[in-house]
């Protein structure tokens, strides 16, 4: 079994619920305690006061046992079930909408096991490749077949570079890649989206590729035994809906809190995206609990967290079935959530879109006023458009450019290095400088198979409090400017 799959089998176990079909998952409500606020030692003083920032983390590790939970797969099934029994133990309606059917692919557990023969005074070696991790789309193997640093007809090629099959060469029987390398663990690349792929790829750990290519060099016989088990497969990837009722004679409307709920690497994805999830579960929670304790009002409109199926495709099938006659008053949207590799700082993006500026400034100036208190961040910044996660899919639509609904994104890293952008004109950019340049934090584990909860949510939780507590007390003020229109 892999290892990073291993550490996880005995928390999986007791997870995992039964297998849901695959049109509904059962709706369990796990044995829960109401979110607590905070105890009488709690800095906290209103609803954030219930963000449990600890268990969020936990959230994480949990839904990372379930496996990838890549759209129609089972182990997103399972974390749909997961899901569903939270929200539902928080007072939520729940229900789940099936997305148009795409190719998707699971693996089973893998093994990947080098073997170099005696030389000279060295012994025969056997070295488990213990972080090597299958490029999506790769079909099952199951062999011992030998490596070299050539494309051979029924050999195992190491490549330093990421690589896909081509349709016509050398029939090799595997891949291997050890230089498309984050931090030790290797970066994920699927392959072409077909169940045709002629051979399996595995992103394998630098440090193993330098030993494979030692025993090369110094002339020994090495080997490479893989046993993969590959799913591929046409499935409707499952989104799950928890609704927060309006109060009473509310008018119709209403706010989105989302984040997407699978791996859209094929990785563990802790921080891209189980962070996300954690945070709209926790928000939800705490702002169920809140009202049920008479801590808040019912909201002046109907509040709907959502958890997609699969990013961007999902999304674009909610926008289009469910929210063509339901007026929208917003988007916040959670994405590489609860880590950052290079700094300590909270991101609103995009504030160079009309219709989000009113939004982005209503966060600021929370921010201001609870700047490195309350379990707020010291830092954060505004930033210009900048893609790839599912609040574009709103933000870029014809229907929200011409009613000019806001769509943000709040995070705490993006993609796998630093960057810098120039401010957008007239927004708060930087909250600790004045320049014209924006800060985003950076996750060097981003779309890799080291993408676990030990290397990111479990490292600085508090990135998923900030989140969270962000989310709700900007949402609950969101929605009063809403309603004083």
């Amino acid at each position: 079994m892999h290892a990073a799959l291993s550490s996880l089998a005995c928390l999986l176990l007791v997870l995992a619920p039964q297998e849901p079909s695959l049109q509904e998952p059962s709706l369990q409500d796990p044995s829960l305690q109401d979110p607590g606020t905070g105890g009488s030692d709690s800095p906290f003083a209103g609803p954030e006061a219930r963000v449990d920032q600890d268990l969020a983390a936990q959230r994480v590790r949990e839904l990372c046992a379930l496996g990838p939970r890549m759209g129609g797969t089972p182990s997103s099934l399972r974390a749909a079930n997961y899901l569903a029994g939270h929200f539902k133990a928080a007072g939520l309606l729940v229900r789940t909408l099936t997305a148009p059917e795409r190719l998707t692919h699971w693996e089973e557990p893998w093994t990947v096991v080098a073997k170099a023969s005696a030389k000279g005074t060295q012994p025969a070696t056997e070295l488990p490749l213990e972080r090597a991790w299958p490029y999506g789309y790769s079909p099952s193997a199951a062999g011992s077949w030998p490596l070299s640093l050539e494309q051979l007809d029924g050999h195992v090629a190491l490549f330093s570079k990421a690589h896909r099959p081509p349709r016509e060469g050398p029939a090799l029987a595997a891949a291997l890649v050890d230089g498309h390398d984050a931090d030790g663990w290797p970066k994920l690349i699927p392959l072409r989206a077909s169940a045709r792929n002629r051979y399996p790829v595995f992103g394998i750990g630098a440090k193993n590729g330098a030993t494979l290519r030692e025993w090369l060099k110094a002339g020994r016989d090495v080997s490479v035994s893989i046993e993969l088990q590959s799913h591929i497969a046409k499935a409707g990837p499952m989104t799950l809906e928890a609704r927060l009722a309006a109060r009473e004679g509310a008018p119709p409307g209403v706010l989105l809190l989302c984040a997407h709920g699978d791996s859209d690497a094929g990785g563990p994805g802790a921080n891209d995206n189980a962070s996300g999830v954690a945070v709209v579960l926790a928000i939800a929670e705490a702002w169920s609990a809140a009202i049920r304790a008479g801590e808040l009002e019912a909201p002046p409109r109907e509040v709907r967290f959502v958890i997609w199926g699969s990013e961007i495709h999902s999304t674009r099938h909610y926008l289009e079935t469910q929210l063509a006659e339901t007026p929208c008053v917003g988007v916040f949207n959670w994405d590489q959530a609860g880590f950052g590799s290079g700094a300590e700082q909270l991101n609103i993006e995009p504030d160079d879109l009309p219709a989000n500026k009113e939004l982005v400034r209503s966060l600021d100036t929370l921010l201001g006023r609870r700047a490195g208190r309350d379990g707020f961040p010291a830092k954060w910044a505004t930033n210009k458009s900048l893609g790839g996660t599912d609040s574009y899919v709103f933000s870029s639509s014809k229907l929200f450019r011409d009613q000019g609904i806001p769509a943000i994104t709040i995070f705490t890293s993006a993609w796998d290095k630093p960057e810098e952008h120039p401010r957008t004109e007239g927004m708060p950019g930087e909250s600790w400088s004045d320049r014209d340049l924006v800060s985003v934090d950076h996750d060097t584990s981003y779309h890799s198979a080291g993408d676990l909860p030990e290397r990111s949510t479990d490292l600085e939780p508090h990135n998923l409090g900030w989140c969270a507590r962000v989310g709700l007390v900007g949402a609950v003020e969101w929605l009063a400017l809403v309603d004083q229109r």
